[in-house]
C-alpha cells in the first residue's frame, strides 16, 4: 500500500497530516455487468460494488453503444467504468475470430471471443496512465490480455471451472458440436493451469471449485462464494402452503442446459407427478426462451412466461422451486434467491453445487431419474418443506448475503496488495 506523508518545518507552528491511498485496482471484464438478469452479472455488479468502497477501482468493459443505460446504472452504484467501445457482432468476424484462436490452440468458447481490439486499446491506455497495484480478472478470459499486463499482482475471480463446463455441454450436443466443445475443453484446462500460474490469489464460488483449482498448482485459492441480496426478498412469507401447488422453474432459457432442464421438467416430470396429483401447475419462467420451451405451454398444467419484467409474483406464487439441472458449472443463484424469500427447494445434486446446503435440512436432493418422486415428497410435507425454507433463509443471511461475500472479496483482494 502507497502512503503520502507531509512532514511540517520544524520551525512552524502546522500540524502534522498524512494520508493514505487507496490501493489502485485494475479490473478487466468482458461486458458490463448490467442489467441484473443473469448470474455472472449479480456477480460481478455485487462484487465490484464492495471493491469500489474498499479501493480505488478502475473497471475496463467491453460496450457496444455509448448511451448504454448499465454506464450510468454503474456509476451510480461507485463503479467507475471505463468503457471499451466496440462494434457488434457478426458473423464474419466470428467466424475469423474462431479460426485465429484454433490457429493459436486457444478456447474460443468462454475466452478468444472476448479478445476484441477495442479492449487491448483500453487496456494500454489505462496502464499508460497509471500502473495499477493490482490487476483483476473477472472471469477466465481477460487471460488473453496477459501479454499487456505489468509485473504487478494478478487477482483472477472464476465464476466456474470453465472446462468443466464446456465439457458437460459437449455432453449433451450432437456432432459435430459435441467434438468441438470437447477441444474447447481441453483448451480451456489449459487456460486454468495458466492463470493459476500467473494469479497471486485466485477466488473461486464453492469448495469443489477451490480444490480443482489447488490441483492445478493455485498458490492462494481463497472461496468467495456467490451471493443474495437478502433485504430484496424479505416481504416474502416462509414456506408456501397453497391451495394449488405450484412448481416454479426459474432459468436464462436461452442458455442450453437450462432449455434442457425445462423440457425434462415439461414432458418426463410432470406427467409422473400428474398422475399423482393432478392439481399440481408448473410455471417455467425466464428470458429468451426458444421455441422448444414455448412449445411447452401446450402440455397439460404447463405454463411458459417469457421476459417477465419482475419474478416476485412468481416467487409468491410457488410452492417449490425445481432445480432439475444435470450440468453447468458455478453456484445457483436461484437457489439461494428462493432460501432468502423462504421458498422451499428440490433440487438435483449438479443443480446445488456449490451451495453449503443439505439434504434434509435446508432442501429435497434427488437424482434426475426419481426428481418426481422428490417433489411429490415435497408437495405432501408443507409442514417439513417451510421447515426446511426456515434453514434455508437463515443459511442465506447468515453465510451469503452480498454483505458478507464482498468482505470476503475485500478480503482476497487485499491479500494479492501485501
Amino acid at each position: 500500500m502507497t502512503s503520502v506523508s507531509e512532514i511540517p518545518n520544524p520551525t512552524s507552528s502546522s500540524q502534522v497530516t498524512s494520508h493514505k491511498a487507496k490501493p489502485d485496482v485494475l479490473v478487466i471484464t468482458s461486458e458490463l455487468p448490467w442489467p441484473l438478469n443473469t448470474g455472472g452479472h449479480i456477480r460481478s455488479f455485487h462484487v465490484l460494488k464492495a471493491l469500489s468502497k474498499q479501493f480505488d477501482v478502475r473497471v475496463i468493459a467491453g460496450v457496444e453503444m455509448a448511451d448504454d443505460p448499465g454506464l450510468p446504472a454503474l456509476g451510480r452504484n461507485g463503479i467507475r467504468v471505463v468503457p471499451a467501445f466496440q462494434n457488434k457482432r457478426n458473423p464474419f468476424a466470428e467466424f475469423g475470430r474462431v479460426a485465429r484462436a484454433l490457429l493459436r490452440e486457444e478456447p474460443y468458447v468462454m475466452f478468444n471471443r472476448h479478445n476484441r481490439p477495442a479492449m487491448r486499446q483500453a487496456i494500454r491506455q489505462q496502464l499508460a496512465e497509471k500502473t495499477p497495484d493490482v490487476i483483476y480478472l473477472d472471469h477466465l478470459d481477460p487471460l488473453a490480455f496477459r501479454g499487456l499486463f505489468p509485473k504487478v499482482p494478478i487477482v483472477a475471480d472464476l465464476h466456474n471451472v470453465y472446462s468443466t463446463l464446456a465439457k458437460r455441454v459437449a455432453s449433451e450436443r450432437k456432432f459435430p458440436v459435441n467434438l468441438y466443445l470437447h477441444n474447447e475443453s481441453r483448451l480451456l484446462s489449459y487456460m486454468e493451469k495458466q492463470v493459476a500460474a500467473a494469479a497471486s490469489v485466485i477466488t473461486t464460488v464453492s469448495d469443489m471449485e477451490r480444490g480443482h483449482l489447488q490441483k492445478l498448482g493455485g498458490r492462494a485459492v481463497r472461496l468467495v462464494p456467490n451471493g443474495v441480496d437478502c433485504a430484496a426478498f424479505s416481504q416474502y412469507p416462509v414456506g408456501r402452503n397453497h391451495a394449488q401447488p405450484t412448481l416454479l422453474y426459474l432459468g436464462a432459457l436461452s442458455w442450453q442446459p437450462n432449455a434442457k432442464a425445462a423440457e425434462f421438467m415439461a414432458r418426463e416430470v410432470m406427467p409422473r407427478i400428474l398422475k399423482e396429483r393432478p392439481d399440481v401447475r408448473l410455471q417455467i419462467v425466464g428470458r429468451n426462451p426458444g421455441p422448444e420451451v414455448n412449445a411447452l405451454a401446450e402440455l397439460p398444467n404447463v405454463e411458459v412466461h417469457a421476459n417477465v419484467p419482475d419474478v416476485g409474483v412468481y416467487l409468491e406464487q410457488a410452492s417449490i422451486l425445481a432445480v432439475p439441472l444435470d450440468s453447468g458449472g458455478g453456484t445457483r443463484l436461484k437457489i439461494l434467491e428462493a432460501f432468502a424469500a423462504g421458498l422451499p427447494v428440490v433440487s438435483t445434486p449438479v443443480g446445488c453445487e456449490g451451495i453449503d446446503c443439505r439434504h434434509g435440512e435446508h432442501l429435497w436432493v434427488t437424482e434426475r431419474d426419481q426428481f418426481a418422486e422428490g417433489l411429490l415428497e415435497a408437495i405432501e410435507a408443507p409442514e417439513l418443506a417451510t421447515e426446511f425454507a426456515e434453514r434455508g433463509r437463515k443459511l442465506a443471511e447468515e453465510t451469503y448475503d452480498w454483505s458478507v461475500v464482498g468482505k470476503s472479496t475485500c478480503a482476497a483482494v487485499a491479500e494479492a496488495v501485501r
